[in-house]
């Protein structure tokens, strides 16, 4: 069977998890414009653009017509400073979820490259943030590709960072959209938590996969 050489995350709800963080700074902005919103609706914008949010909020949510592109930009870039904000005082314990430190450190152990490839432009604070810096071969963001999940080019560009073939390599998601971008990239997918449960491999949490797990996804 095909030898595991390089594991690929998603950062947020994988490694760490700042989606109380995003609630939050969604809500915050919500409030502000008179949008309703709840943490129901935020579970829907798991892997999604900020300004494809931006327009749910409006127009599926609320029923409103969504304002245009340069008022989205300005709305998004406001979410996300509210985010950093919440970010700036957030440490390790609040971010990094139970397992994750332990699992790198197993594939560091035996060698086993690690990538992160994440759609978020935060996802170098949010790292630094976890201290696992040291832990992580290469980032992968959403500063190095046009097009963002179910797009296959943010994992591709993570092949090519680690250097090995698609077929010694697996990668790891929570959201369905980061699943399909696995698959047409052509990795075997592993899925965290409940809303990824069509992924080649499911586990409830981070804490629960292994590397032994992941060589027989290989085979």
């Amino acid at each position: 069977m095909p030898e595991l050489k390089a594991v690929i995350f998603d950062l947020d709800g994988v490694l760490v998890d700042s989606h109380l963080l995003h609630y939050k700074s969604w809500l915050r902005l919500a409030d502000e414009l008179g949008l309703d919103f709840d943490e129901k609706m935020g579970d829907t914008f798991r892997g999604m653009e900020r300004s494809e949010c931006m327009r749910i909020m409006f127009e599926k949510f609320n029923g409103k017509t969504a304002p245009p592109m340069d008022k989205i930009n300005e709305l998004t870039g406001r979410k996300n400073a509210y985010y950093l904000e919440l970010l700036d005082n957030a440490t390790a314990d609040d971010l990094l979820l139970e397992g994750s430190v332990e699992l790198l450190k197993s594939l560091r152990s035996e060698s086993i490259g690690i990538v992160i490839a994440s759609g978020s432009k935060n996802a170098k604070q949010v790292i630094k943030h976890a201290g696992i810096e040291n832990l992580i071969d290469a980032i992968i963001d959403r500063f190095d590709v046009e097009n963002t999940k179910p797009d296959p080019s943010i994992f591709l560009e993570a092949i090519k960072a680690a250097n090995v073939p698609a077929e010694n390599s697996v990668g790891i998601e929570d959201a369905l959209l980061g699943v399909e971008a696995l698959r047409s990239a052509g990795l075997k997918s592993i899925g965290v938590g409940h809303y990824v449960d069509t992924a080649d491999l499911h586990v409830k949490k981070i804490a629960d996969l292994t590397i032994e797990m992941m060589r027989k996804l290989l085979a």
